[in-house]
């Protein structure tokens, strides 16, 4: 059966609403356990760039883009919004969670979260409206709704919203450092379609230093990649298991993303799969 992809949730969501900011830092909305503020300026070449910052309190959890094991995935919906003809959701690569009975992709402390605006007209005010559901998690877990609202002025350039951005951009996965840390390949290797075994190889440190988190269509159950033998060559091997009993995804021309961790470093890459389940 497919693993549980819910925490334990209390029988009611909290919501949090802001009164519209009119800056480009905006201000904290309170959640149970969280808070958020967006964030916006317009860069060099005037697109206007945003942030989603989120603080949680000491000891609670929310969730990545792909939640685990158990855990309640974010959802953030800037449909409300004025003059923003799309809003996309950057992520930087979480922790993980493991209490010996389910590994959970998950953040702590604070987290920031890039947004880039694609406004509907060049040179007009924007407002970002934005409804955020989240779960948040200690003993227990929340659902959580939380708005809230910037108004941006046309061409408007604010200095620290800028740096907070930069610096949210800055921590998002990116390209690997050939022959010391990178994503090499992705191939499928034992079991069947209903449970096929990919192993991908790295370049990266010890095993012991690095996390390697796999994401695959909506309807496949991803096992944690976990190290599978020794280093050989300064290449190391990580496998999962996949449960896709009650998938309708085809193996051939799916999607894997494979995102690495080692200390405050990450890179990521996608893949492609043929019918035999190696990735391009």
């Amino acid at each position: 059966m497919p693993r549980l992809r819910l925490a334990r949730l209390a029988p009611f969501a909290l919501l949090a609403v802001a009164m519209p900011a009119h800056a480009a830092i905006g201000e904290w909305v309170e959640g149970e356990h969280v808070r958020l503020r967006l964030v916006a300026t317009h860069d060099e070449s005037g697109a206007l760039q945003g942030l989603i910052e989120m603080e949680l309190e000491p000891g609670w959890k929310t969730y990545w883009r792909s939640p685990g094991d158990a855990g309640i995935p974010p959802r953030f919906d800037f449909s409300a919004s004025r003059n923003a003809g799309g809003a996309e959701v950057e992520f930087p690569a979480p922790e993980r969670s493991d209490d010996g009975f389910a590994a959970s992709n998950v953040y702590h402390d604070r987290v920031a979260l890039p947004v880039r605006v694609a406004p509907s007209t060049a040179g007009q005010p924007v407002r970002l409206d934005l409804a955020a559901d989240l779960g948040v998690c200690d003993e227990v877990c929340l659902p959580v709704a939380i708005k809230a609202v910037l108004d941006v002025p046309a061409d408007d350039r604010d200095n620290a919203a800028d740096g907070l951005i930069r610096e949210a951009r800055a921590a998002l996965p990116g390209p690997g450092r050939p022959g010391e840390f990178e994503i090499l390949a992705l191939k499928r290797v034992d079991g069947d379609d209903r449970a096929p075994v990919f192993e991908a190889e790295i370049h990266a440190g010890s095993a012991d230093d690095v996390l390697l988190f796999a994401e695959t269509p909506a309807d496949w159950y991803p096992a944690p990649p976990a190290a599978a033998d020794a280093e050989e060559e300064g290449v190391t091997r990580f496998r999962f298991a996949v449960d896709r009993k009650s998938a309708t995804t085809p193996i051939d021309g799916a999607e894997i993303r494979l995102t690495l961790t080692e200390g405050d470093a990450a890179t990521e890459r996608r893949f492609h799969l043929d019918a035999t389940g190696a990735g391009h």
